[in-house]
């Protein structure tokens, strides 16, 4: 009887280890988020000076001097090193999504939405910028182009993520069991609807509507960065609440 019990009992060590860190994958992509949040705003705002976004009707010598910047190479190059963090961010959001009721359907829209805004609204310009200041030489024109698409595919994506936070927020809404309160589920459903005023970005080049304009632009944010604050600290509620029960990491039963 005294070898069955022994034999059934964990070493001390390791267990005490396992039960004191479960959550420990999930603090480091929680705190992941910040930092990625911060050095992309770094990176956007006072190194390379592409937001807040510049005019579309910026004449064509401030194009070229814009294009032409050192910064931008900079910028890209810190860009290239940390946007691997991304998926990192939307994992922390599709975890919490997965302990929700509702169909699957929702977390993969995410994760989905999530890939393809990366792609057009973070890759895309800094593409287009990088290659615009990789060579001297580019002529106006071109120069022109590449700002213009740069620009467009950064403010005019947003449409990307439009299905991706119309998913989140209707998760929340139909969910059973409170994994994140019902209000942020409405207010996320609000504002993804204002992301929806870039649309005619692809077609005003100055006012309100131009991708530098009060209501593409600057509306959009106001709601946007107070609700990612938001949904940060629901999220970390959610993990620090999490029962351990169901954590999918569950240390492997001894024998």
């Amino acid at each position: 009887m005294s070898e069955d019990v022994a034999t059934a009992t964990p070493p001390p060590g390791p267990a005490r280890a396992g039960r004191g860190n479960r959550k420990l994958d999930q603090w480091i992509a929680f705190w992941v988020v910040p930092f990625f949040f911060t050095l992309f705003g770094v990176v956007f705002v006072p190194l390379s000076s592409m937001m807040p976004p510049r005019s579309p009707s910026s004449s064509s010598t401030q194009v070229v001097a814009f294009m032409q910047s050192h910064d931008l190479l900079l910028a890209c190059v810190i860009l290239t090193l940390s946007f691997g963090l991304a998926p990192l961010t939307n994992a922390v959001y599709l975890l919490q999504v997965k302990r929700m009721s509702v169909s699957p359907v929702f977390r993969y829209s995410i994760m989905v939405g999530s890939m393809v805004g990366a792609i057009v609204g973070m890759l895309f310009p800094m593409f287009c910028f990088g290659l615009g200041a990789f060579r001297p030489g580019y002529s106006p024109s071109t120069l022109a182009m590449l700002y213009d698409f740069g620009y467009l595919a950064y403010i005019g994506s947003l449409g990307c993520f439009c299905v991706m936070w119309m998913a989140f927020g209707l998760a929340i809404i139909l969910d059973e069991h409170g994994i994140l309160p019902k209000w942020l589920g409405y207010y996320t459903v609000w504002q993804y609807l204002t992301e929806l005023m870039a649309a005619p970005v692809w077609i005003a080049r100055s006012g309100p509507f131009g991708w530098n304009g009060v209501m593409t632009f600057w509306f959009a944010m106001v709601l946007y960065v107070p609700w990612q604050i938001i949904v940060y600290v629901c999220i970390f509620r959610a993990i620090r609440d999490q029962p351990e029960t169901e954590l999918e990491c569950q240390p492997r039963a001894y024998r």
